[in-house]
């Protein structure tokens, strides 16, 4: 009956594979895979790195790798029934030969004497079969940053809603804020005593660029207006009592007060202000 080296060989060499090749392909060091073809299982490494190396090599060499373990198992328990000198003969003897045998050695694989397992932790370890699934481990770290950017995205989105419709206690820009500028500081007057008596209670809103606006009366909470005005866009406003202006685009609005004065934001961006 064939020894498991025997077998390997034989599939291998009936393959046309050298050693070298097979090493290549199979991650797995040639002296390792010497050691497995001449039957020598006990070079120093962990028990779980040979069976590895056995069924990784058998399924190269399209061998039954369950057979070749099950062979393994059986092998070990009659050597576990013999000697332990036999056992550990690779890993306590240093090779000796003569300086004929030597020199002929240094043509040949690397030895098959004593193995260091620092040396060879690396490599045995990349001979061990890989049964991750990369593919589930991208799979969640995609789906880890999705839900990331989704959440940030929902965060960003409340942060807009409230700085727009957030509640009076809201840092607030009052008329003291208000800058006139140059260009229009004009001060509006009455045409007449039935007119100044409407413009005392109305204010206007003339747009400049795209700004959205919210208008709301301070003594009831009713809301007057709500909407985004575009460039040369004019709205006139009754009002009763004071009011709360909440604006986008500061720059992009002009407010005339029921004084009839002109008068401009001094910030850009998103605000609130008090006309009284």
């Amino acid at each position: 009956m064939q020894s498991i080296g025997e077998r390997f060989e034989e599939a291998r060499k009936r393959k046309g594979i050298s050693l070298r090749e097979a090493a290549e392909a199979t991650k797995i060091r040639s002296d390792f895979l010497g050691n497995i073809e001449q039957n020598k299982f006990n070079f120093d490494l962990p028990e779980i790195y040979k069976r590895g190396f056995l069924k990784n090599y058998a399924r190269y060499l399209k061998l039954d790798p369950e057979n070749i373990l099950t062979d393994y198992s059986a092998h070990l328990l009659s050597k576990s029934r013999g000697s332990t000198k036999g056992a550990e003969l690779f890993g306590s003897m240093d090779v000796k030969g003569t300086s004929t045998e030597q020199a002929g050695d240094q043509n040949d694989e690397p030895s098959y004497g004593r193995i260091s397992a620092n040396a060879s932790a690396g490599e045995a370890q990349e001979g061990e079969p890989n049964f991750e699934d990369e593919s589930d481990k991208i799979f969640y770290i995609k789906a880890g940053l999705v839900a990331v950017g989704t959440l940030a995205l929902v965060v960003v989105i409340f942060g807009l809603i409230k700085a727009i419709l957030g509640s009076g206690d809201d840092s607030v820009i009052e008329t003291s804020d208000l800058s006139d500028p140059a260009a229009i500081t004009e001060t509006i007057g009455s045409t007449g005593p039935s007119n100044s008596a409407s413009a005392e209670d109305s204010i206007t809103l003339i747009a400049s660029g795209n700004v959205y606006v919210l208008v709301k009366q301070r003594n009831d909470n009713q809301e007057l207006f709500r909407k985004t005005l575009s460039g040369g866009e004019t709205v006139t406003l009754a009002k009763s009592g004071p009011v709360d202006i909440l604006f986008t685009a500061g720059e992009n609005l002009v407010i005339v007060n029921p004084a009839g004065e002109k008068l401009r934001p001094k910030g850009e961006g998103t605000a609130k202000i008090s006309i009284p």
